[in-house]
């Protein structure tokens, strides 16, 4: 699934699955994410005018992918796409565009019928380098995705480790293919319960999120 990050992706795939179930909207098993090769030759021979990629980038990108369902959750289905395709690997590009739309469309239709505001929230905590060599890059995030909405989903904080396999491949790191270990989940703290969505929204009123993404 991919409402979190693509396939994921995006991060918050999990809230989704407590508020809907998982599975693709038509029932279908998603199709697989293509496996990567080894590397072409050129990768691995750059010019010294077009160093190898640094693992810095490869972080700054597995941050932003792993939490990219916080907007694309907002975006119609033509500018989801094009979003897609845009941090995608050539090879990986149409699964992970038929994934997202499928989930992010089925999580979309969900919360529009929600009588109050929604609160969708996703963050990156930590992340770890697993591995990256001539090209290609392995990163895990540690992610905590928030969502409450009225009617449709009582307030729930979903923790998840998102690992991404990158490629270096038309000057940027791109997406091949992703997937979600649920936590590590902490407990809820000892000073409060959980909340119900309408005083959820009342003790947010006046509140704007931080980052892209209003309803």
């Amino acid at each position: 699934m991919i409402v979190g990050i693509v396939a994921v992706f995006l991060a918050g795939m999990a809230a989704s699955t407590v508020l809907l179930g998982s599975g693709r909207s038509d029932g279908a098993p998603a199709p697989a994410t293509p496996q990567l090769t080894d590397p072409p030759a050129s990768m691995s021979s750059r010019p010294a005018d077009n160093p190898a990629p640094g693992e810095q980038g490869a972080i700054d990108a597995a941050l932003e992918l792993a939490t990219a369902s916080q907007t694309w959750l907002y975006l119609a289905d033509e500018d989801l796409e094009a979003e897609v395709r845009a941090v995608a690997t050539e090879a990986s590009a149409d699964v992970l565009v038929d994934d997202t739309l499928a989930d992010v469309g089925l999580l979309r239709d969900a919360l529009a019928q929600s009588s109050g505001r929604i609160w969708w929230i996703v963050r990156p905590l930590a992340w770890k380098v697993e591995s990256i060599r001539a090209g290609r890059a392995t990163v895990s995030v540690w992610t905590v995705s928030v969502l409450s909405a009225s009617g449709i989903a009582v307030p729930q904080a979903d923790w998840m480790t998102v690992t991404l396999d990158l490629v270096w491949e038309r000057d940027a790191w791109r997406l091949h293919g992703s997937r979600e270990t649920p936590g590590p989940t902490p407990q809820l703290g000892g000073r409060d319960t959980a909340w119900e969505p309408v005083p959820f929204d009342e003790a947010l009123e006046g509140f704007q999120r931080v980052g892209p993404g209003e309803r």
